[in-house]
């Protein structure tokens, strides 16, 4: 016996069910296509460090320290050694690598394209890395601070004449045919933008620990220079990575993520952000904390404002995730290798740290005069989150116009400043429109097919949690 035809009213309801599941449907397939790049080859840059003995060392001359001092504001004393290379292939990043500490300031400065040499700048010797003990520390070694450069052909060093040997690490790019790294679905929980590893170049690796829990964000700069343009910081995070790897013996570039000075933030180790991959970035804390570098130099000024909220931004959503209060404490267990808590100690710090208060170092700055604001901005992102406000609107009207169904609406999220967008889709497509018009309004056209056309509408959640349905009409052509 054939079901009984149903009711106009279970009709109607039986059509918004359909085109509800559509939209979601939909939905779903569009954040697949923007979370799932297509695999394929492509040419890109990728960066490799190459590793040679300093050439001879000389006693510095009375001028050259002289500039030393002028150039960088800094006695550098007078037993020290210098050494010139003016026949290098081109490089974009520079640093140096020790058999033992120096016993003093490195300091370098490089030859560019004019063929002149630039201004001295000071490298600090690194105080990064590896718990000590862990499998990634056995192959680490003593550098200097990497130093983004550009492009240049050749360098002179000033080193303390108390030392022993010394090696010059330079960074070059090459172009070579690469699969493209895909990023994993996880990765679209990020409720904002992060730049994806392919986006820079990475290297893939393997074999990262990871952690369930986070209990602690620590804040570093990477010293060098500020002057970078937007198009320079893919070199710069491909320099810091194959430094890492290349000269210090990583398993990948030691911090999680970077925050460049346009508010941009980057993936940097792989996984960080589909999982919490233990970093190398502050010894003895590594594990459970999360590693952000805000890239530039900010021991004489402090950090753009936009890079600060890069940085709470990604700390907020990070921790949040590990149920972490940005503005709270954690009590942690400093693992070997710190210069400043010995194994085993029981360290209560805030949940946000400067790297400077899990080691001995001037990192990262006077970034650290604005911690407090880190923690508060952080704050309102996690709780953003986690939570916060959904969006609400309403279709307004859905009209035939020749071919065409015209869906007109307003929708707005609380928790932005800024128009958000819809997805408005029948049952046979879709569409994606931001609610820019004045009013938060806005407006899309999707084809009609013969006869009853059912329409629906969502308003899409700014962080994470729900989406808002808007609405759905029926539209007979």
């Amino acid at each position: 016996m054939a079901s009984p035809s149903p009711t106009p009213r279970h009709a109607s309801v039986h059509l918004r069910h359909r085109a509800f599941r559509a939209l979601i449907v939909a939905c779903g397939a569009g954040l697949l296509l923007a979370a799932l790049p297509l695999p394929g080859l492509s040419f890109g840059l990728r960066s490799a460090a190459a590793i040679e003995d300093v050439p001879e060392l000389a006693p510095t001359p009375v001028g050259t320290l002289a500039e030393i001092r002028s150039e960088t504001g800094v006695d550098p004393g007078t037993s020290r050694l210098n050494a010139t290379d003016v026949d290098v292939a081109d490089f974009t990043t520079i640093g140096f690598r020790f058999d033992r500490a120096p016993s003093g300031p490195v300091y370098v400065r490089v030859r560019g394209a004019s063929g002149a040499f630039g201004d001295w700048e000071e490298l600090p010797v690194s105080d990064e890395g590896p718990d000590v003990g862990s499998a990634e520390a056995a192959g680490a070694s003593i550098t200097t601070d990497p130093l983004f450069v550009g492009s240049a052909s050749g360098y002179e060093v000033s080193l303390p004449a108390a030392g022993g040997d010394a090696e010059v690490v330079t960074v070059h790019d090459r172009r070579e045919r690469v699969a493209v790294e895909a990023t994993p679905f996880a990765d679209a929980a990020a409720p904002f933008e992060i730049k994806s590893r392919s986006s820079w170049g990475a290297r893939p690796v393997t074999g990262l620990n990871s952690v369930t829990k986070l209990k602690l964000g620590v804040i570093h700069h990477t010293a060098g220079t500020n002057n970078y343009t937007a198009a320079q910081v893919p070199g710069i995070l491909r320099g810091i990575q194959a430094f890492h790897m290349d000269s210090r013996g990583w398993s990948d570039a030691g911090y999680n993520f970077a925050v460049d000075k346009f508010g941009t933030i980057w993936e940097m180790r792989a996984d960080s952000i589909a999982k919490n991959t233990v970093g190398a970035h502050a010894i003895g804390f590594n594990t459970g904390s999360v590693g952000v570098a805000v890239l530039g130099d900010y021991i004489a000024n402090q950090a753009p404002s936009v890079a600060v909220e890069g940085a709470a931004k990604l700390l907020g959503w990070k921790l949040a995730l590990s149920g972490v209060n940005p503005q709270g404490t954690a009590s942690v267990t400093a693992g070997s290798g710190s210069n400043l808590f010995a194994q085993g100690t029981v360290a209560n710090l805030p949940a946000i740290v400067g790297h400077q208060q899990t080691s001995s170092t001037s990192c990262p700055g006077r970034i650290m005069e604005q911690l407090a604001v880190v923690r508060q901005r952080a704050a309102f992102w996690a709780n953003q989150s986690v939570g916060g406000a959904v969006p609400e609107g309403a279709i307004d009207s859905a009209v035939l116009d020749g071919k065409e169904i015209v869906v007109s609406g307003w929708t707005k999220d609380a928790d932005s400043p800024e128009p958000i967008d819809v997805f408005v889709a029948t049952s046979s497509v879709w569409k994606r429109v931001r609610a820019d018009r004045p009013g938060n309004r806005f407006e899309v056209r999707v084809p009609a097919k013969p006869g009853p056309n059912e329409v629906c509408a969502a308003g899409l959640n700014v962080f994470a949690g729900r989406d808002t349905v808007l609405g759905c009409r029926t539209v007979v052509k």
